[in-house]
């Protein structure tokens, strides 16, 4: 059965083996074309595909991305009518030229775009207790900040309501052990090397120590010495499978099993939760900025646990020193912050309504203690703000985009109808919660719905829902041109805040509300999120010709 199929593959690489065979099995002729044989064609996979992984497969001009998703369309009845829909169509690789692959496939650090600030000489005394905890805990003012400080409100959110409130929680329970190689965990499966650095190099010699022992255990070399036993491989595990939102109720089991009992087991996973949300946001912030690392702990950890630096390369040796001075007191202290935002909600719910158009699920799933930090920081970052810069109803739907591409039913659901209370044109509304997928992978090209800044941004969204995440220039050069230096921090912000809470609601598995259920099926839109993104339009043809 001759068809156009093109597939990109490198030659051990299981994932490919595995798309070859079922493509095989059904029939179905394919062109191989390695990434290994050729710079060029390695340039063209991530050109036509956006994705640094293989194999990534083309029906036609109709992306399929990697094997699972492949696999489950053959299980779903869904891959046959795809490639039916898309004969005689094609994908004319041959005629790219290589300088234009080259291009469009470079991975364009946005920091080369966005300067750093120097918030470290803040004058705003509600920063001030910040530089005091990162000058004593870390010595330096991460260069992650020098870019989240362009929205000093996300700044201080972020550190204040999520890092103090739910790191701190996850420190607690989990203990450092766990708490370095659980961020570690995440990171490496996300991809971010900056943050895998950070794991090991945060508390010094006891961190990288517990790198280095982690993944001896991780390769199955125990000894008495090392302190990573069956318990604390499930929980860093856990924070594995978070972060591919894969989950699975043998891992649970696991850690229920291995603790003293069900509170304790609880405890370390709700302390999972806290920490792969944090590193959701840090993973995706980062990774989207291509931000440098700082240069002793990168040399640290390169030394000391072989975690390369990776596209985060430091072009210094030293860590930063933008905190050798006497630092301002005086100021809110760290306490005074906290309780400033959670004194700002009297009512949970009626503040969920209020800002988000309902209470959601995933935010009474949250530890109790530390909901109306969450809230707070999801209101003000995701809602119709004085200091924000875009429309919430756009930020919603790059959530949305983000989470049908990670397949968080949920989320993909929950985003969709925020963004529809969010907004005042409900016909129109629909027809974008509709339509928002395809036009951020390009298959609904020109759509009237949205405006050119639009599509760029869902665009950048469906970019940064990718592991491992890269910013290739053909995808996120309409973001650059069209959004000021600003913007695309609010940008990047917006996709960090859905990841932190796609890898919470990995674990915590919310059930959809039963206004956003109604709300989807009265307006008849899908809720299956491999559907939502591999449809089958009734004139499939034209969207991939």
């Amino acid at each position: 059965m001759t068809q156009n199929i093109q597939i990109f593959t490198k030659s051990s690489c299981s994932f490919c083996a595995r798309a070859k065979a079922l493509l095989s099995h059904m029939g179905l002729d394919y062109k191989e074309i390695n990434v290994e044989a050729s710079d060029h064609n390695e340039n063209l996979s991530v050109s036509l595909s956006g994705v640094a992984t293989v194999p990534q497969i083309f029906i036609g001009s109709y992306h399929i991305n990697g094997v699972e998703d492949l696999e489950r369309l053959q299980a779903s009845g869904r891959l046959l009518p795809i490639v039916e829909a898309a004969r005689g169509s094609s994908l004319a690789v041959a005629d790219i030229p290589a300088v234009t692959a080259q291009v469009d496939a470079e991975d364009w650090a946005l920091s080369q775009v966005i300067p750093a600030t120097d918030g470290s000489r803040s004058t705003d005394p509600e920063t001030w207790a910040l530089l005091r905890f990162y000058k004593d805990f870390f010595g330096f003012w991460p260069n992650t900040f020098a870019y989240l400080y362009h929205w000093p409100d996300a700044y201080k959110l972020f550190v204040y309501c999520h890092n103090f409130s739910a790191v701190g929680y996850g420190k607690k329970v989990l203990g450092p052990l766990n708490m370095f190689t659980v961020g570690y965990s995440t990171s490496n499966v996300h991809g971010c090397n900056y943050c895998q650095v950070h794991s090991a190099a945060t508390g010094g010699e006891q961190s990288l120590q517990a790198v280095r022992q982690f993944k001896a255990a991780l390769a199955g070399e125990r000894s008495a010495e090392n302190p990573y036993g069956d318990l604390e491989l499930a929980i860093a595990n856990l924070a594995a499978e978070a972060t591919r939102n894969a989950v699975t109720e043998e891992t649970l089991n696991q850690i229920q099993q291995l603790s003293a009992d069900a509170q304790q087991a609880q405890a370390y996973i709700t302390g999972v939760e806290m920490m792969v949300a944090a590193f959701g946001f840090l993973n995706v912030f980062n990774d989207l900025t291509g931000l440098e690392l700082e240069g002793k702990w990168a040399q640290q950890a390169s030394e000391q646990t072989g975690i390369d630096a990776g596209r985060h390369q430091s072009t210094q040796d030293e860590n930063p020193a933008n905190l050798d001075y006497d630092l301002p007191q005086g100021g809110p202290s760290i306490e005074d912050m906290l309780a400033k935002y959670s004194g700002t909600i009297e009512d949970l719910a009626a503040y969920g309504t209020g800002n988000l158009g309902l209470f959601p699920n995933w935010i009474k799933r949250w530890p109790q203690p530390l909901q109306k930090h969450h809230a707070y920081l999801y209101g003000e970052l995701m809602g119709e703000k004085s200091h924000t810069l875009l429309s919430a109803e756009l930020r919603h739907l790059m959530a949305r985009v983000s989470a049908i591409a990670k397949d968080h039913t949920y989320l993909a659901a929950v985003e969709g109808f925020m963004a529809y209370r969010s907004t005042q044109d409900s016909r129109r509304a629909i027809a974008r919660i509709r339509d928002c997928f395809e036009v951020a992978t390009g298959r609904m090209a020109g759509s009237e719905l949205f405006s050119g800044r639009e599509q760029a941004a869902l665009q950048f969204a469906w970019i940064s829902a990718q592991m491992p995440l890269t910013t290739p220039r053909k995808y996120v050069q309409a973001a650059v041109e069209q959004f000021s230096e600003k913007e695309l921090i609010h940008l990047i912000v917006a996709c960090s805040v859905a990841s932190m809470v796609q890898r919470f609601v990995a674990i915590a598995r919310p059930e959809i509300e039963a206004e956003v259920a109604q709300f989807l099926k009265q307006n008849n839109l899908e809720t299956d999120t491999l559907k939502l993104r591999y449809p089958l339009p009734v004139d499939i043809a034209q969207l991939v010709a």
